[in-house]
């Protein structure tokens, strides 16, 4: 990017490039035979202007003839002489089989100290990551201990939420919750 001379567009171009084998995952290309590419349902081609279509001059095809996208060495090059909308992005990113989806919790308390998280003062103790489907406990590696907000302590109050701030919906059966406490040796 040069931000102090103006850019010599026919000389300097940016370009963008897209994996091969991402840009099928996403419907942004398909393939209806071996090696015949066809733009997919998911990636859209917008101009700058309805009266007139640009003539990319960034993208040469193989016949030397300008065209707005190609697949070019497993890589869908698309050119900047127009706007390009991806849409439909969550309907088909699927993570992959091999990682199973975590699912974080953030667990408030109102014992400890409260601190900065992002720009919002709050109770939060610890984000918890956990897989949905397969873990029944969690344990930190790392036990951190926070100064406690009080000497005396009468209540603790302990929530589980979500990442959007609603509170965690959990199933049948008991779900505890272990606080340490480390006394400083004066």
């Amino acid at each position: 990017m040069l931000n102090t001379t103006p850019v010599d567009y026919k000389r300097q171009v940016a370009r963008v490039l897209w994996g091969q084998t991402l840009a099928l995952k996403m419907g942004w290309i398909e393939e209806p035979s071996p090696g015949t590419f066809k733009l997919g349902p998911n990636l859209m081609q917008e101009f700058y202007s309805t009266d007139t279509i640009p003539t990319p001059s960034d993208v040469p095809h193989a016949d030397k003839q300008p065209t707005f996208w190609k697949v070019d060495g497993g890589n869908l090059v698309l050119s900047v002489s127009c706007n390009w909308r991806c849409v439909n992005l969550n309907e088909k990113f699927r993570p992959s089989p091999e990682f199973t989806p975590t699912h974080p919790l953030h667990m408030y308390c109102n014992v400890g100290t409260s601190s900065m998280v992002g720009n919002h003062v709050t109770d939060l103790l610890r984000e918890i990551k956990y897989h949905t489907q397969e873990t029944t406990h969690f344990e930190p590696i790392h036990i951190h201990y926070l100064p406690v907000r009080n000497e005396l302590v009468e209540i603790i109050e302990t929530q589980m939420a979500e990442v959007n701030g609603d509170l965690a919906q959990f199933g049948e059966g008991h779900t505890i919750l272990t606080l340490h406490f480390k006394r400083e040796v004066v």
